[in-house]
């Protein structure tokens, strides 16, 4: 078993979310629960974990839409302002993790404070440079504008690791940031949409024979006429980029992944990532996505016992009722390493439910209970 597998999960504090923790946490694990209820925001942690040394770590859960220097969109400072408790005059995002060799806790902490910045400082930070008609602007340097200014402190066991400001409008990250530290333990993260990118990691599936000839079978449910999955450069001498093209009986010729449905894409997606995430954590969010309900046995079968035979640990959202019943009964050998956490917002901040694999298909079939 992995020295870096996740045995308990405790938030203090993080956007919605108070004093929230999931006990006992197994090899595989579901998060259910209502909208809202803080399921995304759990796997959040989870992908922080590990790299929240870094204050600009933290920008991959700032949820902005528009990251472009212009004047409009979400700012980085609206991102990180979102973090924290909206009715908590005292910033802070803390949560503690433990694993099997040890206990980590986070904390990242904000001050907002006033400042006066000349036009072309205002300017400078903001990324905003020109007017409305797209002309570079005149500044005038003789007058000061007040600005809000976020300084940012990030903890891990107390010890301060890194410190940065941001401010108010501001839309450009800090700039020449580089050698980013890749996070211990390995995390992989899939978004609910992430398949629509195309950004998979089939390179890992490529390298590997056995799991190769796996997932063409499992393929099979979305195309029973698919031979290969390669990688062709051909078409992309110039730019040295190539695509990944299926070979089927249905088709004269290979077609780009990108052109095949949704569910085809998500299901190439998620077991590609559970390659990727060896001996690491496996963060799948709304799993089901995309995915049709005659295919779900099969690639969720697939998927646990992988993540098994690969020592992957894996946390899944979903609040589909038919995608959770799929998961606990289509590998009945990953049963007794599995376990749902059933979120729920309460007056005093968030609750949880536990319950084994065992006892949650006991509780739906026999007692009629709500799993979500």
């Amino acid at each position: 078993m992995m020295s870096h597998f996740i045995k308990t999960i405790k938030i203090n504090s993080f956007r919605g979310i108070r004093s929230l923790q999931l006990d006992d946490i197994q090899q595989i694990n579901i998060l259910t629960g209502d909208n809202n209820s803080g399921k995304t925001s759990v796997l959040e942690i989870l992908e922080n974990f590990g790299k929240s040394d870094d204050v600009w770590a933290w920008e991959s859960l700032l949820r902005i839409e528009n990251r472009t220097p212009v004047p409009w969109g979400s700012s980085v400072y609206d991102g990180f302002y979102n973090l924290f408790d909206i009715d908590s005059d005292n910033k802070i995002v803390e949560y503690s993790i433990s694993t099997l060799n040890e206990t980590v806790t986070v904390a990242l902490k904000a001050k907002i404070v006033e400042e006066e910045l000349t036009e072309a400082e205002y300017s400078y930070v903001t990324g905003v440079s020109y007017n409305y008609s797209g002309e570079e602007k005149e500044v005038d340097n003789s007058i000061l504008y007040p600005v809000t200014k976020m300084e940012l402190e990030t903890s891990i066991n107390g010890t301060v690791c890194d410190t940065i400001e941001v401010y108010e409008g501001q839309r450009r990250y800090r700039i020449g940031r580089a050698n980013r530290k890749i996070s211990e333990p390995k995390i992989i993260y899939v978004s609910p949409t992430r398949h629509a990118e195309g950004n998979l990691y089939l390179s890992e599936i490529l390298n590997n024979p056995e799991l190769y000839e796996e997932l063409l079978a499992v393929l099979k449910e979305y195309d029973e006429d698919i031979i290969s999955i390669n990688y062709d450069n051909d078409d992309n001498i110039t730019s040295g980029r190539g695509v990944y093209k299926i070979l089927s009986r249905t088709h004269k010729r290979a077609l780009p992944l990108n052109v095949y449905g949704d569910g085809m894409k998500k299901a190439v997606l998620l077991m590609s990532a559970v390659i990727k995430a060896q001996n690491g954590v496996l963060l799948l969010d709304e799993f089901e996505t995309a995915i049709h309900t005659s295919a779900m046995d099969r690639t969720f079968k697939w998927i646990l016992e992988t993540c098994r035979k690969l020592n992957v640990q894996v946390f899944m959202t979903s609040h589909s009722k038919e995608a959770i019943d799929k998961v606990l009964k289509c590998s009945p050998s990953s049963l007794k390493n599995m376990v749902v956490f059933t979120l729920y917002k309460d007056d005093i901040g968030s609750s949880v439910r536990r319950l084994s694999g065992e006892k949650a298909i006991e509780a739906q079939d026999d007692m009629g209970l709500e799993l979500r």
